[in-house]
């Protein structure tokens, strides 16, 4: 009987771990100490990880990826999940000094055994005091994104009209609370780089840079018609309220806003952008 007992309290506690895995609930930022921007060699400029408050960025000459994922403490670790088409991926992040140790867990990992984090095998990052000159030209909307309080607010505000303020506050360079033809372009450059972004196959990556670039080119016409359909004071730019006209009275535009954004897996946003073939014809042709 005695046995019995052991095996039904050792299978309730197996169960119990294996969940673990399942369960582990990232609610934190990134801490303090690990936000900023980090490299295994910060003078090749080869190479740049930046991190904000519940984003990542990886940037190198053969990838470049970026993620929103808050973070779990494990251990003396912290854990972040990386999403990718493929699937995603679980990495622990430590301060170790001036230096920032990461960890990978292993490609079978069953979520239950750390013992991989009392090993040697981690990369190690110094702090850089700047983003390499070319990224920071390439990908600067990508990362002012990230520096803002964009994501934060729609993801964590309960209420929705804060989320719509701060996107146009994000969008509004110029802060005169109205959207010119270079800032609805620049939202479109920002929409085309989550198209292509975390390509690997050299094919896939051009085309993205291709769009990104020529998105310059084509959008501000189609910014232009844009504002036509909106701009009521004939200002030639486009403002909330007028945004908001004929809207919001007969729709929740603003719950509708939000939900979509609240928790927007990027993996089912890069699925269906990659289904509007007619991006890739554009530049094909």
């Amino acid at each position: 009987m005695k046995i019995n007992l052991f095996k039904i309290i050792f299978i309730i506690f197996i169960f119990f771990s294996s969940k673990v895995y399942a369960e582990l609930m990232f609610q934190d930022n990134f801490p303090k100490n690990m936000q900023g921007i980090w490299s295994d060699d910060c003078a090749s400029e080869y190479q740049v990880f930046i991190i904000s408050n519940n984003t990542s960025m990886w940037i190198d000459e053969t990838y470049v990826g970026f993620n929103f994922s808050k973070t779990t403490k494990v251990e003396d670790w912290s854990a972040y999940k990386w999403g990718e088409l493929d699937g995603s991926y679980y990495y622990f992040l430590k301060r170790d000094g001036d230096n920032l140790l990461e960890i990978t867990a292993p490609d079978d990992w069953d979520g239950i055994d750390y013992s991989f984090l009392n090993t040697s095998d981690y990369s190690t990052y110094e702090k850089c005091e700047s983003i390499p000159s070319m990224y920071q030209i390439i990908y600067g909307e990508i990362i002012n994104l990230m520096n803002s309080q964009l994501i934060e607010t729609c993801n964590n505000d309960q209420n929705p009209a804060n989320c719509i303020n701060e996107t146009f506050s994000f969008l509004d360079v110029s802060q005169d609370e109205e959207l010119s033809v270079a800032e609805l372009t620049r939202a479109a450059r920002i929409a085309i780089y989550f198209t292509f972004i975390d390509k690997r196959q050299d094919e896939d990556r051009d085309i993205g840079f291709a769009t990104y670039t020529t998105t310059s080119l084509i959008f501000p016409a189609l910014s232009k018609i844009l504002i036509g359909n909106y701009d009521y004071d004939n200002s030639n730019t486009l403002s909330l309220k007028e945004i908001y006209t004929d809207r919001v009275d007969t729709l929740d535009y603003q719950n509708l806003f939000k939900e979509n954004l609240k928790g927007l897996d990027p993996e089912e946003l890069r699925k269906l952008i990659d289904n509007l073939d007619f991006l890739k014809s554009l530049m094909l042709n």
